[in-house]
């Protein structure tokens, strides 16, 4: 998968998923007619959006200035107000933020990346890992377990197979250490924790013989391959209360074809809906109902000719999908992304957009989205 930001394009296959059908374990559905709707509340064009802290303070880059400036709204992203720059002009390329309102950004100053640090809103930064080539893809390459941070690594610079660290921290991502080196993939597309039954779950891309889906309930010490080849093709996921994952495949060249999915402790996997595209982001909201983000990449064969756009599809109950909106590309030879990985106190949705019509520099900037009931089946 590509990046959010097409200032930094990663060109990445990504391959199959076996299918088979079965029933998924979540929450009982808000009404068995139901079916949901998105509500567009706001549309920015100026800004793009890269965290958003518990306190409901969020963070953005300006687009029309450098990306070592960074921007915070503390009114539901509604406007905007200058609040640091980083130290040694460091651009801010991915964020994640910490349950306590710790920051965490992947970094990048003279051709080298880095994981820096916030502890007081995003005011100071201090930059607290060295990374070489390596960096994060998506906020979800750092999760939090059991009083514990990981940072799972991403790379670009090779096709190959290439040792790919988690990093742990024990004390809000101030200080590092490897708790584990993986090997025979590519590189880690994301985290999932699941804090009610102590497991952290790990996503690796991108070929059959590099891709895999890993659940440890050891802080990290020791994995299990829970889901192998093209079936672990994954980017982002969540859990549900009996300790499966719901998430989009990852796809975009045949013979199979991209759906949501549910994948079970013990590797019982199910296909429930077939998707327009590769999924990139996968999202629960605190209220309940679902929301995945799936892209168009310039490349692959799934795809048939009318089919130019990114959308947004959604669920009540995480069994039953529709698609809410679709999202025109702007330039053919990039991937299109419509991605929801944070939700304000209100319960709106942040939408972020990369490479849509309409939209800011490099058909960038973000809508505030609100899931909603919209009626029911006759």
């Amino acid at each position: 998968m590509m990046p959010l930001d097409a200032r930094f394009p990663v060109h990445v296959t990504l391959l199959g998923c076996l299918l088979f059908t079965s029933s998924l374990h979540a929450a009982e559905p808000v009404t068995p007619l139901a079916q949901p709707g998105l509500e567009v509340v706001l549309t920015n064009t100026t800004h793009q959006i890269m965290a958003v802290a518990p306190s409901g303070t969020a963070y953005a880059l300006k687009m029309d200035e450098s990306t070592s400036r960074l921007h915070a709204s503390t009114d539901g992203a509604q406007t905007w107000s200058f609040k640091a720059r980083h130290p040694l002009g460091g651009s801010f390329r991915v964020m994640s933020a910490l349950a306590d309102g710790t920051l965490l950004a992947n970094t990048s100053r003279d051709g080298l990346q880095y994981l820096s640090r916030s502890a007081d809103g995003g005011a100071t930064w201090k930059e607290v890992l060295s990374l070489g080539d390596f960096r994060m893809l998506t906020p979800h390459n750092i999760a939090e377990l059991d009083g514990t941070v990981y940072f799972l690594e991403y790379q670009s610079f090779t096709t190959q197979d290439t040792p790919i660290r988690l990093h742990a921290s024990k004390d809000r991502g101030l200080t590092w250490a490897v708790r584990q080196t993986f090997t025979g993939h590519r590189h880690g597309h994301g985290l999932t924790a699941d804090p009610a039954h102590h497991a952290l779950w790990a996503f690796f891309g991108d070929t059959p013989q590099k891709a895999g889906t890993y659940r440890s309930v050891d802080a990290g010490g020791s994995w299990v391959r829970v889901l192998g080849g093209q079936e672990g093709c994954v980017v982002d996921a969540v859990p549900l209360s009996d300790g499966s994952l719901l998430f989009g495949q990852d796809i975009t060249y045949l013979p199979q074809r991209p759906h949501m999915a549910q994948l079970s402790q013990d590797g019982t996997y199910a296909a429930l809906v077939q998707l327009t595209g590769p999924a990139y982001s996968t999202y629960a909201l605190k209220a309940g109902g679902f929301v995945a983000g799936i892209a168009r990449e310039p490349g692959g064969d799934i795809y048939p000719p009318t089919e130019l756009s990114a959308h947004v599809w959604g669920s009540l109950d995480g069994v039953e999908w529709r698609e809410l909106r679709s999202y025109p590309r702007l330039d053919p030879t990039a991937n299109v992304r419509a991605d929801v990985y944070f939700e304000l106190p209100s319960g709106l949705l942040v939408l972020q957009l990369a490479n849509v019509q309409g939209f800011g520099p490099g058909g960038r900037g973000y809508q505030l989205v609100r899931l909603k009931q919209t009626g029911l089946v006759p």
